[in-house]
């Protein structure tokens, strides 16, 4: 039996938006054997990659796809069987082991110990989490072709390991296509940022990053909550465990249903995933309203009907941030929108998380702080709260009278409200700005091949008025806000056609 001919016709189409992605994605691994595809939350990363493992079977092509959690092996054998892909499974003792079918679910964990990586193709989810064992497969299979999975692979070092990133259609896109729910912040203060400086056309990193920094919250978090979103279905990042649990203590005190659920409670991973597990589905199922993790429900987390989502806690980090908000973007019938919570003033310090435009893997060269010596605040001697003892630093049972706290994770709160932010859209451009905008436009159109005049009416979409008043025949290097321009005419272009058809 030939057991890459046994597989059944897709039963699942694509959407025009995931179509174009998958198009995309054929063009990039054309001249690229380590490519990134950057899809964000609720595109169907899984759906797109099956169409290549099909593609793969007609040409007799073993595929590898590795999850770094149980949780997303179940998901992803789930949609394999939907789309009728035969599959084994190597995840501890699971019940669908075949190794001989030509395609496999995998967690890494589990390829790691067995060493079974003969494969043609490997798929890797969720590649934000980046683990030495990948790194090992990537090397031990030099002439194998990886395709890498994310909505958000900012994770240091990337390009290290791939040389190309396929990133077919923005957040921003996918709102105006109507594929995510659109989202509203509620913040601290309106965001300022005045001082940022504009390269190429975005955000300067590092301007972003010190454009502010508040470590306190601001405003009560369940006062706030039940505010403006007591009705939502809600997801709230916290600050640490403690600060977890007595939030989950706060909302059940409000009569609101509230669970906690943590990355830190694992003793056997298999045991804390099942548990973990279940508290999710509780959650899909309504059993309660409100979820609080740390250090959870950043990725793979697919529960579509949440509309609220609480920052009970501060990150300088853009992946984070975005992965959070994007919990609570994929679309649900009947619910349009998300409110997102910002008590820990992330979108004042990072900007909006749709504002991103992302081009490069980052290659691990300009990390600043690298050889940098980190410097580490001295311990000091605590108050026992029983006795009064002063305890000697780091000691936690009391010599004195041998009491032992409870762990408690200190959150400043300071008083004050969150009102809407508000995005700065009113950008203007001067005659060199928009003469710089043909000759980017220009030199795109000209390395596509594309015939003369592609790029003036480029520039007419984009100004409303032909370029007649421009210097023809010039030519700059593509920038990320002409690319991004030119990437949502595309796909406008290819979502008319396919709905026209």
């Amino acid at each position: 039996m030939n057991l890459f001919n046994q597989h059944k016709a897709a039963v699942v189409e694509l959407y025009p938006i995931q179509e174009y992605i998958l198009n995309e994605l054929r063009e990039t691994i054309r001249y690229h054997k380590r490519t990134v595809l950057m899809a964000g939350t609720g595109l169907g990363k899984t759906q797109i990659a099956i169409q290549i493992i099909k593609q793969a079977l007609k040409k007799e092509k073993r595929c590898c796809f590795v999850c770094h959690r149980i949780n997303l092996v179940e998901q992803t054998s789930k949609a394999f069987n939907i789309q009728g892909i035969m599959h084994g499974v190597i995840q501890g003792q699971h019940p669908d082991y075949f190794p001989d079918r030509p395609v496999q679910v995998c967690s890494i964990q589990t390829l790691a110990k067995r060493g079974q990586d003969d494969f043609d193709i490997f798929f890797f989810d969720e590649i934000q989490v980046f683990f030495k064992t990948h790194k090992d497969i990537l090397d031990k299979n030099p002439d194998a072709f990886f395709i890498a999975l994310s909505a958000t692979p900012f994770t240091p070092g990337l390009g290290k390991y791939f040389t190309a990133l396929c990133h077919p259609v923005p957040i921003k896109e996918l709102i105006k296509q109507g594929i995510l729910k659109r989202f509203d912040i509620y913040g601290p203060c309106q965001i300022d940022l005045s001082g940022v400086k504009i390269v190429a056309g975005d955000y300067k990193k590092d301007d972003l990053e010190k454009a502010a920094d508040k470590p306190k919250l601001t405003a009560d978090i369940i006062q706030t909550w039940l505010k403006f979103a007591k009705d939502r279905k809600t997801i709230v990042f916290s600050a640490g465990v403690a600060h977890s649990r007595h939030l989950e203590k706060e909302f059940l005190s409000h009569g609101i249903k509230a669970r906690e659920i943590n990355g830190y409670m694992r003793k056997d991973n298999t045991e804390f995933e099942i548990g973990a597990n279940q508290i999710i589905e509780d959650f899909r199922n309504n059993e309660f309203q409100v979820i609080i993790s740390v250090e959870m429900l950043v990725a793979g987390f697919d529960v579509t009907d949440v509309s609220c989502v609480v920052f009970a806690t501060s990150t300088k980090s853009i992946m984070k941030f975005c992965q959070g908000v994007g919990r609570g973007l994929r679309k649900h019938p009947g619910l349009e929108d998300c409110l997102v919570l910002d008590h820990g003033g992330i979108t004042e310090r990072l900007g909006f998380p749709d504002e991103y435009e992302f081009y490069e893997l980052d290659d691990g060269k300009h990390q600043e702080s690298k050889n940098k010596k980190q410097e580490i605040p001295e311990k000091l001697p605590k108050v026992c709260p029983s006795c009064s003892f002063l305890k000697p630093a780091g000691v936690q049972k009391c010599p004195r009278c041998g009491f032992k706290p409870a762990f408690i994770q200190d959150v400043e709160v300071e008083e004050g409200t969150l009102e809407k932010l508000k995005r700065k859209n009113n950008r203007t451009y001067t005659k060199e700005e928009k003469q710089s905008w043909l000759n980017q436009l220009n030199t795109y159109c000209r390395d596509k091949g594309w015939k003369e005049g592609a790029a003036s009416q480029r520039y007419k979409a984009k100004f409303s008025v032909w370029p007649n008043a421009m210097e023809k025949g010039n030519y700059e290097t593509v920038g990320k806000e002409v690319r991004g321009f030119i990437q949502h005419q595309n796909i406008k272009y290819a979502y008319s056609k396919k709905k026209a058809s």
